[in-house]
């Protein structure tokens, strides 16, 4: 019986994550239930807002925040965008011909979703390539919120506009919020404009942990609540080391969401080698061995 609840899970989380809905522009969260977006910024030199050699890219990757939350736990489920082809391709193709084949290393990436909609219970997804969120308070998660405006500010670029599940490639000399590296004038998205330590932006090919970050009732000194992707393989009721469901980018343009698989328990692995067993009889019995 468990055998068989894990693979229906297994098979409903997949059918959800293939069939996920898409939309015509994005969501910035002010109206809840924000869509799920791939930020991807190189910076060229010590500043990211000066010297002509910056550059930031955002794809809208079709699937709402709440979708996404409920495939946390499911283990074996996975998703993967290619940014190569589609209303994806000329700016994924943008951003790799400014940025040079010598400096693709130096690309970086983040996941983000945004619902700040309700009072009291503001909640974010965000890249965060820690097993352990540091100190976040209420307040600070709040003004998380401040992202929605780099999110606005591209819906009238790129192919975001015209295409269900759009992209758009900006600079600092572009319109105002549109930069991944100055949102509000001057801070930078890879922090969550500075309302977190974490820098949530990762070189191609690392496997970033996800995070479900809301609000705890109460003060705005409290701590959020933050919830890990992540599958639970030793039942001990935290994700830890081997459990963390991770999000890569790599230099190909292909965007994955894995997460762990779980590991047969005892009675499943006797039915297994059960099974074999049968079948290794009939076999000998039609062959005449």
């Amino acid at each position: 019986m468990k055998m068989n609840f894990k693979l229906g899970a297994l098979a409903a989380a997949i059918i959800m994550g293939a069939s996920a809905p898409a939309f015509a522009f994005m969501e910035s969260g002010a109206s809840g239930n924000g869509e799920l977006l791939l930020n991807v910024r190189y910076y060229g030199g010590t500043s990211a807002t000066s010297g002509g050699d910056d550059v930031s890219a955002l794809f809208d990757l079709g699937m709402r925040m709440d979708d996404m939350i409920a495939a946390n736990g499911q283990a074996g489920f996975s998703k993967a965008w290619d940014l190569t082809t589609g209303a994806y391709g000329a700016s994924w193709n943008q951003l790799l011909s400014f940025v040079g084949p010598a400096n693709v290393s130096r690309i970086e990436f983040s996941v983000i979703a945004l619902d700040f909609s309700t009072v009291g219970s503001k909640h974010f997804l965000s890249t965060m390539n820690v097993e352990k969120i540091p100190s976040l308070t209420n307040a600070n998660l709040r003004g998380f919120e401040k992202m929605g405006l780099y999110i606005d500010a591209n819906n009238s670029r790129g192919t975001h506009a015209t295409d269900a599940n759009g992209a758009s490639v900006a600079m600092p000399t572009d319109q105002p919020d549109t930069f991944f590296g100055a949102i509000g004038g001057s801070t930078q998205g890879d922090n969550w404009v500075a309302k977190t330590t974490v820098d949530t932006t990762q070189s191609l090919g690392t496997e970033q942990n996800f995070w479900f970050l809301t609000e705890k009732p109460g003060s705005a000194f409290n701590q959020v609540v933050s919830t890990p992707f992540g599958v639970d393989l030793n039942n001990d009721g935290v994700i830890g080391t081997g459990e963390f469901s991770k999000f890569t980018l790599n230099e190909a343009g292909v965007l994955g969401f894995t997460a762990v698989s779980a590991v047969p328990e005892a009675d499943t692995w006797a039915m297994l080698l059960a099974g074999l067993g049968m079948l290794g009889m009939m076999v000998r019995r039609r062959t005449g061995v």
